[in-house]
């Protein structure tokens, strides 16, 4: 089976899809053409550490590489930011009558415990996922440098700061004589 665009809107429209609707959102479509659902998917492979190529039209070809192991991480990170963005588009919502503020700060109070309920779900699921909660640029971190250093199977670098200085030149304090 290969994973599809249509298959992910077809499941978070199937977990999301009366809440979207609610929001003003797209929770209808299924075809592999909702601009609603775009960012969440793309945020959750983003998270899994695969790339995309256009960030506002995630492809087919975007998703031929997931691993069969990341489909349900995948599905569940794009549920949580499908949450989010109907929270923040529910946050715009201009709503001048009684009954219909009402409703909406009641589906505010709603989404804030499901996104609650599902960051929880995801740690317990597949453990502190990093670039969902908080997105990881690279780099070294001090840790990662002292893991390295106490390893004692290690091999030290061979390379030193003095390799490639040119011994038939003379030195800066030679040069001043």
């Amino acid at each position: 089976m290969s994973l599809t665009r249509a298959n992910i809107e077809a499941v978070l429209v199937r977990r999301c899809g009366k809440l979207l609707t609610a929001a003003a959102l797209d929770g209808t479509t299924v075809n592999g053409t909702n601009a609603d659902l775009n960012d969440p998917i793309g945020s959750a492979l983003r998270a899994l550490g695969y790339t995309v190529a256009s960030i506002v039209a995630v492809a087919d070809s975007d998703l031929s590489t997931v691993g069969a192991g990341h489909i349900d991480q995948l599905l569940d990170l794009a549920e949580l930011r499908t949450l989010e963005s109907i929270q923040g588009n529910n946050d715009q919502v201009d709503v001048r009558s009684d009954d219909t503020e009402k409703r909406w700060a009641a589906l505010g109070t709603r989404l804030e415990a499901a996104i609650a309920r599902k960051r929880d779900q995801i740690v317990a699921r597949y453990g502190e996922v990093r670039q969902a909660i908080a997105p990881f640029a690279g780099g070294i971190s001090v840790g990662g440098k002292e893991t390295v250093e106490a390893d004692t199977d290690r091999v030290v670098p061979a390379f030193t700061r003095a390799l490639h200085t040119n011994d038939h030149l003379p030195s800066p304090q030679e040069q001043d004589l």
